[in-house]
């Protein structure tokens, strides 16, 4: 890596992911009505937008009682009438189709290692009907309501959550952070259980949720990239995601402007039951594996690893070309360089849920996804341009 992705990388290493606060979407990043957020780059336009984000917009619509019913929902979007943007432009990521809307409660994770730093994430809706499926019904409209009307506001108290130790506790016992965080999930769940008194309602679906985890390590892994992000010439990447149709990628040195994309596959795994088409890549849960987890620490993880099979070894071969230093926790190598990739370094893999494509059948099956090469082509050459146009370098907030 050249000097400029060095000074990045090592302002990301210095970083401390902590689970911080719990607010409204309105009030932590002043979303308005009219305005919801989704995974990846931006569509180029709103016909663009594919079938499960747009079940999702109608949902999300519905539980702010913006729309009567769905199709009603369905033409706010496509009208125009309400606006899709990046979450990641706003410092949120959120999990496949699912959208952000005002009223939806955020995990809050800020650096606690200085440097000001600070992502958020929709909270997780556990198992059964859920937004981030794609699918629209009654039943995802009254968990959204749970979700929101009683599980937010109730860990709006919980005081600050220290992530990484959770993070490394669960790698050593068979999670990579991605696909699989069953134990890192207890874990949390066991910690928020006992400080909301271990009973009632909210306790009962949090035990019950599953992978409750993930939603607010997607935020601690957004926050360390922000930690090393705005630095002239630096080639780390500090955003990824799909939506669906492209997949994205924003690093260091784009100064937190632009996006660089393209066209994307469908992840390649496991069915789960009859195959059905699948929706190509979606979810800011890309940020996970571009710091180094994922599909890039599949080798923590043996029984994920052996469930993917070749497309696993393919992904840990990748990860040592691939990643930038070793992290003083985590104690393996973190931080994706784009310029790697242009080298000759393999393509990064992404471990994600493949959706329905028809945004019927909620997920179908599970795999690997590969960023696009000519990602990085275009984000280098916008990290160059930048650098030569003069672009002061962001202050390291630590200083």
């Amino acid at each position: 890596m050249n000097d400029a992705t060095a000074r990045a990388v090592e302002r990301m290493l210095a970083a401390d992911p902590e689970w911080t606060e719990t607010g409204t979407a309105g009030e932590r990043i002043g979303l308005d009505r009219h305005t919801l957020l989704h995974a990846g780059p931006p569509f180029a336009d709103p016909a663009e937008i594919c079938p499960p984000i747009l079940n999702a917009a109608a949902a999300a619509l519905l539980f702010e009682g913006m729309a009567d019913g769905v199709e009603e929902a369905r033409a706010l979007v496509r009208s125009g009438a309400v606006t899709l943007r990046p979450a990641q432009d706003f410092g949120v990521v959120t999990p496949l189709a699912a959208v952000v809307s005002r009223s939806m409660w955020l995990h809050v994770v800020e650096d606690a290692g200085g440097s000001g730093a600070c992502a958020y994430s929709p909270l997780n809706e556990g198992g059964g009907p859920a937004l981030r499926f794609g699918i629209v019904s009654g039943a995802v409209v009254e968990r959204l309501r749970l979700l929101h009307g009683a599980v937010g506001p109730a860990l709006a108290g919980i005081g600050p959550v220290a992530l990484t130790g959770i993070a490394r506790e669960a790698m050593e016992q068979g999670d990579e952070l991605h696909g699989r965080v069953g134990v890192a999930s207890a874990l949390l769940t066991e910690t928020l259980v006992a400080r909301l008194g271990g009973t009632g309602a909210v306790c009962a679906f949090l035990k019950e949720a599953g992978q409750f985890f993930l939603n607010p390590w997607m935020a601690a892994c957004k926050a360390v990239l922000l930690a090393g992000d705005g630095v002239p010439g630096a080639a780390l990447v500090t955003a990824a995601g799909g939506n669906g149709v492209r997949f994205g990628l924003r690093l260091s040195g784009m100064m937190g402007e632009g996006w660089a994309s393209a066209p994307v596959a469908a992840p390649q795994g496991p069915d789960i039951g009859v195959s059905r088409p699948r929706l190509p890549a979606i979810g800011d849960s890309a940020v996970i594996d571009a710091l180094g987890f994922g599909a890039l620490a599949l080798d923590a993880a043996p029984l994920l690893r052996a469930e993917l099979g070749a497309a696993a070894e393919t992904a840990i071969a990748a990860a040592d070309r691939l990643l930038c230093a070793d992290h003083p926790v985590h104690g393996r190598r973190v931080g994706l360089d784009a310029r790697a990739v242009l080298l000759g370094g393999p393509v990064p893999p992404v471990c994600l849920a493949a959706l329905h494509a028809a945004g019927e059948d909620g997920i179908v099956g599970r795999g690997l996804a590969w960023h696009p090469p000519s990602c990085h082509a275009e984000a280098v050459a916008a990290v160059d341009a930048r650098s030569r146009a003069g672009f002061p370098d962001a202050p390291d907030r630590r200083a």
